[in-house]
């Protein structure tokens, strides 16, 4: 875009306000002011104020002489400027701002924004005119009379701005007039005609203030030069969502190739994600064009360059952005860009609203907040249950710190040595509030030194957690009936441990098939007494005669029972040492895989089946099902 349109100074005075006018002397013809403002003051003197009255609503008109005719200022250009500024009212002001902040309006257009009656505006610009602070022109119409067309002059430039922009040329051409009015034609048309169809105006920039530039990973930098840049606040599924878009005019002067290219740089602006941090969801892209013709000619080429999803990828990814690019032939038509269904996102799609455009933005706006946080809570979720590995590198200590048993007994069950850190974070997940509490005043108010004291929450935390694995795993070992029939020595370890209020694990309480005791001790017995006769006869031959008459059945059978019978120290089942083919003796029981020792050592051995049971059975009738 080029700078503000503003005519040249032809004399060599300051170009913002003459620096001394005298009302007795005539202005030069080279004054930049235009017309002589100072004939107009004998006749309105003259005639009085009743000849020649102002419109309602602008003031006095005396009043307005000092922006035509600033006093004589003795420090220059500078100090008229500053008189100027203070006798302007606040209407002119306004005019000044709309006019900096979108460079060309029409006289509708301020009209629409101020909220002032027409005689007011045109009044209030004439007299901004005569100062030299606006310029207009009005371009040809085919029928009736086409409105004028108002910018800031350099002076008013630098009484908004406080500098003024490079010369430019006098009047600025039509195609220039014509493509920023439409601009701003678009924003007058949001302010006035949206709020009536639910639609609100909550941030716009034009021109350089809307162009955006980033760095992707590869290459050099890259840049994004829309015409303007819309952030709508609308209603969709009865909650107020927020959705942008860059908006790209187009009097048919920009050829199909160049609007490809800059389809391009959107398609690249929107991969790369370079709106994550700047708007609310990737901003559409808006074609506001001449005639259906060109629509369709430009939907045609967008289509085909939009990318296909590959069948290989699987599902979408959840921060994926669907982009939207749509066109509407109402390039002199903003009102109806607006409301009307003009607007198509592919050739053969039926034109919409553009509020039902933007509504399917706000959705999936939506939902991408929706998977970010979900993925940030989750995050958080992750590294919170990492913390459980700290508290499992000491759990003795832990134990010990917490000075209660049933306490101490869940902080071993659940970091002992051999549980993965997989597993123990799958815990923790699920017991994310204790893990949080525990680690707070373990190791952040640095627990394990001795001070301060266990908090009272992480105790009855830790105490909860047990009372809930002992009575899980003591319905779990009843349920097995069937093997609690038979007297299963598998059931034999797990019980008494469950019973003596020792969690174990959970695949410890749960058998595959039954296993009958009274048959594996009748073979056990069977076996021994077969191995032992065979063992006691052979060493009988080979003893002398007379060894073999003086020898003693009995003696040499205990001798053979003191090297050779072992017990189970879980199920209680005596029965012969194991032998290994390769001569390795085993020391596991292949009844319920506990230890076997030497019967003559008399070692201790866990109650009986039944006592477990009887005494698990009575410990939840006592607590009620809790331990």
């Amino acid at each position: 875009m080029s700078s503000y349109p503003t005519p040249e100074p032809r004399s060599g005075r300051s170009p913002e306000v003459p620096s001394r006018l005298d009302t007795t002397s005539a202005i030069p013809r080279s004054s930049r002011i235009g017309r002589d403002p100072n004939r107009e003051v004998p006749r309105r003197e003259g005639a009085g104020r009743a000849a020649d009255p102002a419109p309602v609503g602008v003031g006095d008109c005396r009043d307005d002489l000092a922006v035509a005719f600033p006093h004589p200022a003795s420090g220059g250009g500078g100090g008229g400027r500053r008189r100027v500024a203070a006798r302007l009212s606040p209407i002119d002001h306004q005019l000044l701002v709309l006019l900096n902040t979108h460079r060309v309006l029409t006289t509708p257009h301020l009209i629409a924004l101020t909220g002032r009656p027409e005689r007011t505006v045109d009044y209030r610009l004439s007299r901004l005119r005569s100062a030299g602070l606006v310029d207009r022109t009005r371009s040809y119409a085919e029928s009736g009379s086409a409105p004028f067309f108002w910018w800031l002059t350099r002076s008013g430039a630098r009484l908004v701005e406080g500098t003024s922009p490079a010369p430019g040329k006098a009047t600025p051409n039509s195609l220039f007039l014509r493509h920023t009015a439409a601009i701003a034609g678009l924003y007058v048309a949001l302010v006035d005609v949206g709020p009536s169809i639910g639609m609100h105006c909550e941030s716009w920039l034009r021109d350089e203030l809307a162009w955006e530039e980033w760095s992707p990973t590869l290459g050099r930098a890259k840049h994004l030069r829309p015409d303007a840049y819309v952030e709508v606040s609308l209603e969709v599924d009865d909650e107020v969502g927020r959705a942008g878009a860059f908006v790209e005019v187009d009097f048919a002067t920009m050829d199909q190739p160049r609007l490809r290219a800059k389809v391009a740089r959107y398609r690249d602006y929107a991969s790369d994600r370079t709106w994550w941090d700047r708007h609310p969801g990737c901003p559409a892209l808006l074609l506001l064009t001449t005639s259906e013709a060109r629509v369709t000619r430009f939907l045609a080429h967008v289509e085909k360059g939009r990318s296909r999803q590959n069948r290989y990828d699987g599902d979408d990814h959840e921060f994926d952005w669907e982009e939207l690019v749509a066109a509407a032939a109402a390039v002199g038509s903003p009102e109806a860009a607006l409301s009307a269904p003009v607007w198509r996102t592919s050739p053969a799609d039926a034109p919409v609203t553009l509020s039902a455009l933007l509504a399917g933005e706000v959705r999936m706006y939506r939902r991408l907040v929706a998977n970010v946080r979900a993925r940030r809570a989750l995050r958080e979720r992750y590294q919170q249950a990492e913390r459980v590995n700290v508290l499992a590198e000491d759990p003795e200590a832990l134990a010990s710190a917490l000075g209660d048993q049933q306490a101490g007994a869940a902080v071993r069950y659940v970091f002992e040595d051999w549980v993965n850190a997989y597993s123990r974070r799958v815990w923790a997940e699920d017991h994310l509030e204790l893990v949080t509490a525990t680690y707070r005043w373990w190791v952040d108010a640095d627990g394990r030194s001795g001070w301060p004291p266990t908090p009272a929450p992480v105790v009855h935390g830790w105490q909860t957690l047990y009372r809930e694995l002992w009575t899980s795993q003591a319905r779990t070992l009843l349920a097995n009936v069937e093997a609690i029939a038979v007297d299963d020595p598998r059931l034999c370890r797990p019980a008494a441990c469950v019973a003596a209020g020792e969690p174990v694990r959970e695949w410890t309480l749960t058998k595959e098939g039954v296993t009958d005791r009274g048959v594996v001790e009748a073979e056990a017995t069977a076996d021994y007494e077969t191995r032992r006769q065979a063992a006691l006869a052979d060493h009988l031959r080979q003893l002398p005669l007379h060894r073999r008459l003086v020898a003693s059945e009995a003696a040499l059978a205990g001798d053979y029972d003191a090297r050779h019978l072992v017990v189970c120290t879980d199920c209680g089942i005596a029965r012969h040492e194991r032998d290994d083919p390769y001569g390795y003796q085993h020391d596991s029981c292949p009844a319920c895989g506990g230890s076997l020792v030497p019967a003559v050592q008399q070692p201790d051995v866990l109650p009986s089946l039944a006592e477990s049971i009887a005494c698990i059975q009575a410990r939840l009738a006592q607590t009620g099902g809790c331990r």
